[in-house]
């Protein structure tokens, strides 16, 4: 049977741009399989006369399930190594030190800040209240505490990029 259909199932799989140095792969692999198959005198016999589809069947099922295999492979290989390099960088001692001091840093931003500014921004970013509800208790205009909370991000993005900048030249 191999001598038979040998050839034109190579040719079938080149076809199909399966590489040269993978078509004797597969083709070992497919007579492996076919020697598993109940029946198999039965489904190869000329008289039915689908014996070369039944091959071409069984090796397009095979190049098909080896792609499938290889892109379950790359998505969890690619996958994993997220994984690897998130956990790498996460808590080492040095970014731990860098947060606080950056966090240390911006508490003091904050408590310099005019004490409009300060009140709408806790009250906004901390008590998750809305304008409104921030316009109504500190009795001024919604527009004023949008204006405030702008102002005060403004000042912490400053002070972000001076820590940052100021990190980078003590590396």
């Amino acid at each position: 049977m191999f001598d038979r259909h040998a050839r034109p199932l190579r040719l079938f799989l080149l076809g199909r741009a399966v590489p040269h140095d993978r078509v004797e792969d597969l083709l070992q692999e497919l007579f492996a399989r076919l020697m598993e198959v109940e029946q198999l005198e039965e489904k190869m016999s000329d008289a039915t006369g689908s014996n070369r589809s039944f091959l071409l069947t069984m090796a397009n099922n095979l190049i098909v399930d080896r792609q499938r295999r290889l892109r379950v492979r790359t998505s969890y290989a690619a996958a994993q190594r997220a994984i690897e390099s998130e956990q790498m960088d996460e808590h080492t001692p040095e970014r731990i030190v860098a947060a606080q001091l950056e966090l240390e840093a911006i508490k003091g931003v904050i408590r310099n800040m005019r004490l409009n500014w300060r009140v709408a921004l806790v009250l906004q970013r901390f008590r998750n209240m809305s304008y409104a509800e921030i316009a109504l208790h500190m009795g001024v205009t919604e527009k004023q505490v949008e204006n405030y909370i702008v102002r005060a991000m403004r000042r912490i993005r400053k002070a972000r990029r001076k820590i940052k900048a100021a990190g980078e030249r003590s590396c």
